[in-house]
């Protein structure tokens, strides 16, 4: 079995051996050129990253209640749109945020003016 000798290799040749997209050789570049290196107090660095990451995730969870009616209609779109319950109200909100989505005036039975999305 013929082995590669990585240590005596160019960086060029060790990327087409490993195939390495252009970032990832121009992180390698950076590394052996000595543009990179090591954070002071890296598991406290860690552990701040961390915490910032999880208020990111804790800020992202909202929490709605809905009627029975308005549940069982987003069940069925999402069944319709073959779309999770989460993803189609993420895209409706989403819709809704960039104006998209926008209030139309319509007349329903016994001639009472209501609003309607759509």
């Amino acid at each position: 079995m013929n082995t590669l000798d990585y240590d005596n290799m160019t960086l060029d040749g060790i990327a087409v051996v490993l195939q390495f997209e252009e970032e990832e050789r121009t992180l390698i570049e950076g590394i052996e050129n000595s543009q990179w290196f090591s954070v002071p107090n890296v598991e406290e660095k860690i552990k701040q990253y961390q915490e910032i990451a999880k208020a990111q995730m804790a800020r992202q969870k909202i929490e709605v209640s809905l009627s029975m009616q308005d549940t069982n209609k987003i069940y069925d779109l999402a069944e319709q749109f073959q779309k999770s319950i989460s993803n189609l109200a993420q895209e409706i909100i989403h819709r809704y945020l960039g104006g998209e989505l926008v209030e139309k005036m319509y007349t329903v039975k016994f001639g009472i003016l209501s609003k309607r999305m759509f």
